[in-house]
């Protein structure tokens, strides 16, 4: 294996001073499978203490766990003393830790077969559990009892999914059966944990996500709900989930915020599903149910305020496709105050969600490129925002005898007349509906 000079200088420190070092983790596992790894970590038989002592610039990172960054050449690498864990109280840190002196000992504490494997120039790989055949039968096992492992640490089964999706592998039935037998303990783990990876899954494998419906079960139960939803319309080919997979992947750029929209964007269909007697169904009113349950989500998921407030709006208007108007534009920009990164992320989960639809369905793509291009034209000729204004508040308080609210009160007047007139919106013009407005 070939590694970067900053590994191998610090590998030569520690076996010039007597220490075996290893890299271990997702650096061996990408390397093996000929893919860039992003990072290395290390882990050694030297205690913290003497890890300190042997370069002139490091971190205690984590003293209880044996955790010390190393600073070499401008370069921040994890390396950690070997160990073993014990004693998992709340299914995700260990109350017990006892340092040791093989790297196999170490090994066996680890998730994934193919996250088991080391590697130091002097030895070669060590490979205790087989993780290089697991590499090649392209699998996702788990080290020693799959029972015992995700008792230990519950996010590890988000992150067998999330190891599944990134590198296009199957979980080994073994594994797969006792993530099902646990998924209750995912309870146990911080949300703020579990964002990350859910996020990943859905930028590389969104449709991982049906194979995981036990682990979302506390924060969204409405997934099963649409995975046994069908649609029984000419725009729709399938189930209400598959459809909203298939939408996540046709996002153009993966976006987080467009992500997360779209998996929530239509979980009110199977609450509102009507059945005509010739069998074709109808979701009246879905995005109005949909928004209550993305309220409800971001609240327990505990995410930013900028997601709260937008996710749901995404949601709200994923369905409205229109004939643009002026009306339409001031509605959103002005109106409701968006700006041009959630006007972009709308037309996104539109387009997203369009492209989800059978082929009758997509026959809307060309009322949306109208809008966007509606959109493109007239959002360059308008001020939409009280920025884009000739005149500032500054101006309006010399023009009128107006303070403090009714400032903000005469700029909003100003902004609606120049949107609707933007030729006004210059300084003169803009001065003129002062005096003419503004008493």
């Amino acid at each position: 294996m070939k590694l970067p000079d900053s590994i191998q200088k610090i590998m030569r420190r520690f076996h010039a001073a007597g220490f075996s070092c290893y890299v271990v983790g997702g650096g061996v596992r990408d390397t093996l499978l000929g893919r860039k790894a992003h990072d290395y970590d290390l882990c050694t038989d030297a205690l913290p203490r003497q890890t300190m002592a042997l370069f002139e610039k490091t971190i205690l990172t984590g003293v209880r766990h044996g955790t010390v960054t190393v600073v070499v050449d401008h370069e921040h690498v994890e390396v950690t003393t070997f160990r073993t864990e014990s004693g998992y109280v709340d299914h995700r840190h260990p109350t017990s830790v006892c340092f040791v002196k093989d790297v196999r000992e170490d090994l066996a504490r680890r998730d994934f077969t193919i996250n088991a494997i080391a590697y130091a120039p002097e030895t070669g790989i060590i490979d205790p559990f087989d993780g290089r055949g697991d590499l090649a039968r392209r699998r996702i096992r788990a080290v020693g009892d799959p029972d015992h492992r995700f008792q230990e640490d519950a996010l590890r089964m988000v992150r067998a999914h999330r190891f599944a999706a990134s590198l296009d592998f199957a979980i080994e039935p073994s594994t797969l059966a006792a993530i099902e037998r646990n998924a209750a303990l995912i309870r146990f783990v911080a949300v703020e944990r579990l964002l990350p990876e859910w996020m990943r899954i859905l930028r590389d494998d969104p449709f991982q996500v049906r194979k995981m419906l036990s682990l979302w079960r506390p924060w969204l139960p409405e997934l099963e709900a649409a995975a046994h939803c069908e649609q029984n319309t000419p725009y729709h080919s399938m189930d209400v989930l598959d459809h909203t997979l298939c939408a996540i992947g046709h996002l153009r750029s993966f976006d987080p915020m467009c992500a997360f929209a779209l998996l929530l964007h239509d979980l009110g269909k199977p609450f509102v599903r009507t059945t005509d007697p010739d069998g074709r169904d109808h979701f009246k009113g879905h995005p109005k149910v949909s928004v209550e349950i993305a309220k409800r989500v971001c609240r327990d998921l505990k995410l930013p305020n900028a997601w709260k407030k937008m996710v749901p709006e995404l949601v709200r208007y994923h369905d409205e496709i229109v004939k643009p108007s002026l009306k339409w534009l001031y509605r959103f920009r002005v109106e409701q105050g968006w700006d041009e990164e959630t006007m972009r992320r709308l037309f996104a989960v539109q387009y997203a969600d369009i492209m989800a639809h059978s082929n009758v369905g997509r026959q809307r793509l060309a009322a949306l490129g109208e809008m966007i291009r509606f959109y493109e034209e007239e959002s360059k000729r308008r001020p939409l925002c009280l920025a884009d204004l000739a005149l500032s508040g500054q101006d309006v308080m010399a023009l009128a005898p107006v303070q403090g609210k009714a400032v903000g009160q005469a700029l909003k007047s100003m902004l609606d007349f120049a949107f609707y007139h933007p030729e006004q919106n210059t300084r003169e013009g803009l001065t003129r509906f002062i005096k003419e407005r503004i008493h």
